[in-house]
């Protein structure tokens, strides 16, 4: 009498799972992909803003190094403009930058002036670093422009003399040297925040 007793529990046993068993598991399997995968999203989208970020400060660093080179090169060489007039060695407002520097290179050894005419000025939200071929312009001259750095919402240059004393704007409307002891940049960039660099300029004197 027992042996129909144990053959119905093991086909009992053998039926595998219910239906309400099959959908609940797959309910939570559902519940834990969707977890899994929104800390898988928001992990990628962190690395992201970070390699965003890390790259964005790659290019700021490059931006800087090379306006703080320019600066410290600085040349007390005025220029003439396309239209014949004297453009002194440095002039410079509160969100631009130009200047003569020295060190241009001249790998060729061509019958040149190694010092050359650049500016920095900030268009839209971009950092442009502008050169002439020439120091001495003439209306037809062309300019190199090279966009540095974008998303930045600000840049200022304050322009200071020996003793402390600084100005927005370069030459000043006081007697000063050709190029001012300093010059204090202030960069506010998109996600990276507003950062300050004070750059000494070579002695007024030197010139070519």
């Amino acid at each position: 009498m027992r042996r129909p007793q144990a053959l119905s529990a093991v086909v009992r046993r053998a039926r595998g799972f219910t239906l309400f068993e099959v959908l609940v598991a797959v309910a939570l399997f559902a519940v834990v992909a969707a977890l899994a995968y929104g800390g898988l999203d928001s992990v990628l989208r962190a690395r992201g803003q970070l390699a965003e970020q890390a790259e964005q400060m790659a290019r700021l660093q490059l931006a800087i190094g090379l306006l703080e080179r320019d600066i410290r090169a600085a040349a007390g060489r005025p220029v003439r403009d396309g239209f014949g007039a004297t453009v002194p060695a440095l002039v410079g407002g509160v969100s631009s930058l130009e200047l003569s520097r020295h060190g241009h290179a001249n790998l060729l050894e061509a019958p040149r002036a190694e010092v050359e005419r650049l500016a920095w000025r900030r268009e839209s939200d971009q950092l442009l670093r502008e050169r002439w071929p020439v120091l001495d312009r003439v209306p037809a001259t062309p300019i190199e422009r090279s966009s540095l750095l974008q998303g930045v919402q600000s840049i200022r240059f304050r322009f200071l003399l020996r003793g402390g004393r600084s100005f927005d704007a370069w030459p000043p409307a006081v007697a000063a040297p050709a190029l001012p002891a300093a010059i204090e940049i202030e960069f506010e960039v998109e996600g990276l925040g507003r950062l300050r660099r004070l750059v000494e300029l070579p002695d007024p004197e030197r010139s070519l």
